[in-house]
């Protein structure tokens, strides 16, 4: 077990059915982090990581859930306990949403990207929309929802989806299989693999750029964690995950630039 990147103490309480998949997830897992974070920086490679990312994310744990006993229960690719993870999703927003809007715009004025008059919510110009309005004179609020549109569709089915599916879906049940789960409050349970696929999934944006403050995912990834965890399913993740995203692209759009 010497040959498992440190996870030979983990791997030996799995049974040894199970201690073979996690290995081999976990070399997958591991392969796949590296390489999207290093394509990044390669200049040929840069405009198709994005693209080449979200594939690799989908068809692998849908592969394996081909030939997984549990089939698609166990990538948690299911809208199962969406409905009651809902709830969360929106108290969760309620309570960050506003505190996050003050910290998104001290961090962008620290780095002197903003001029620290504060910021507004503002829908960025999609591709569509830039491409439409070349073409006739379309109504300005047809335009924003457009864009608007566009923006939810990228960040939920090609962002928050694919990550999700890999990282919650695919990896974290592995990774949990070496730790008990500690109950919390309504319904939440603790496991320290959600922390192991956190890492992961916060170590490959901090590849893509060498920036400390792409490790920041790290801290949202674990309530994505928690909410699969507690539904078996990742539609509640992937909801709360373009969420997020979603609003930071909005309050980016709306910065007072210097």
């Amino acid at each position: 077990m010497s040959q498992t990147f440190g996870l030979g103490a983990l791997l030996e309480k799995q049974s040894e059915e199970d201690r073979a998949d996690t290995l081999r997830v976990w070399r997958i897992a591991l392969f796949v982090t590296l390489a999207i974070g290093f394509a990044k920086h390669l200049p040929l490679a840069i405009g198709l990581a994005g693209l080449a990312a979200a594939a690799a994310q989908l068809i692998i744990p849908l592969r394996y859930a081909l030939k997984s006993k549990d089939g698609d229960d166990g990538i948690g690719y299911s809208f199962d306990g969406l409905g009651r993870d809902l709830p969360v999703i929106v108290g969760v927003i309620v309570v960050t949403f506003l505190p996050f809007w003050f910290l998104h715009d001290w961090w962008w004025t620290a780095l002197g990207v903003s001029d620290g008059s504060g910021s507004q919510l503002a829908i960025p110009s999609g591709d569509a929309a830039l491409w439409l309005s070349t073409q006739f004179n379309a109504d300005p609020a047809f335009i924003a929802i457009l864009s608007l549109t566009e923006l939810i569709a990228i960040h939920l089915l090609g962002v928050a989806l694919p990550e999700e599916l890999f990282y919650r879906g695919f990896l974290q049940p592995k990774l949990c299989r070496s730790f008990a789960d500690q109950p919390l409050a309504f319904g939440f349970a603790w496991n320290h693999g959600i922390a192991l696929a956190a890492a992961l999934f916060a170590m490959a944006h901090f590849l893509g750029e060498y920036n400390p403050a792409r490790l920041g995912p790290f801290l949202p990834a674990l309530l994505l964690g928690l909410l699969r965890r507690r539904s078996g399913s990742i539609a509640g993740a992937v909801v709360l995950h373009a969420a997020f995203n979603v609003y930071g692209a909005l309050l980016f759009a709306g910065l007072a630039l210097r």
